[in-house]
């Protein structure tokens, strides 16, 4: 079984980026699991649920390493994990690193073993630095921004008639309530307020 896993950690990142990689490579979209807004630690929601259901000779598919921890110690705790119970590993931002990295852990060959987790370390440093760069670039660019008077807000992607045909999928159980927030792109209050939208307009007919 082919499973996924995508994360951002600030309210200003959309996991649309990462899980149309995922599924532009061939991991079924049901079979993608997400955290959003995580905290400071692996006890995560949709990681947890992942790591129920995944076992051996399974393999994980992740656009870029560093979305499997918050930092470089969680991140290959993490991989170290996943290599021990034979789950196989493909970053797709880093398609070198089950050949060259976690192919030679398994291997267990003593010096190719050290090297490999030395490697995996530069490559985690390097992720962790850039990852702190980006946020770093966001951050100022977002003040600047704000500075030169411009505002942020989400602008309506959804009308409300393209909801209520989907909303009419869940009425049927053809589809979930998760699935539909993340093929709309929207949050779980946004579902609930188009809901609500839904409701008012019926009553005012």
């Amino acid at each position: 079984m082919i499973y996924g896993y995508c994360r951002v950690s600030t309210k200003h990142q959309s996991l649309s980026r990462q899980i149309d990689a995922l599924v532009k490579h061939g991991v079924n979209e049901r079979f993608i699991f997400s955290d959003k807004y995580s905290g400071s630690t692996l006890n995560r929601e949709g990681l947890n649920e992942l790591l129920v259901l995944i076992k051996p000779d399974d393999t994980l598919v992740i656009k870029e390493i560093d979305r499997l921890g918050r930092n470089r110690k969680e991140t290959k705790d993490l991989i170290l994990f996943l290599i021990k119970q034979d789950i196989d590993i493909v970053c797709l931002d880093m398609p070198y690193l089950k050949e060259f990295i976690i192919d030679k852990i398994k291997e267990n060959e003593g010096f190719l073993e050290i090297m490999a987790n030395a490697l995996l370390d530069v490559i985690l440093e390097v992720a962790e630095q850039e990852r702190k760069k980006i946020v770093s670039r966001t951050s100022e660019g977002r003040r600047k921004a704000v500075l030169e008077g411009r505002r942020f807000g989400r602008h309506p992607k959804v009308s409300l008639e393209e909801f209520r045909l989907y909303y009419e999928k869940f009425l049927k159980r053809e589809m979930k309530a998760n699935e539909i927030q993340r093929e709309l792109n929207i949050s779980k209050q946004s579902y609930y307020n188009y809901i609500e939208k839904l409701r008012t307009k019926c009553d005012e007919l």
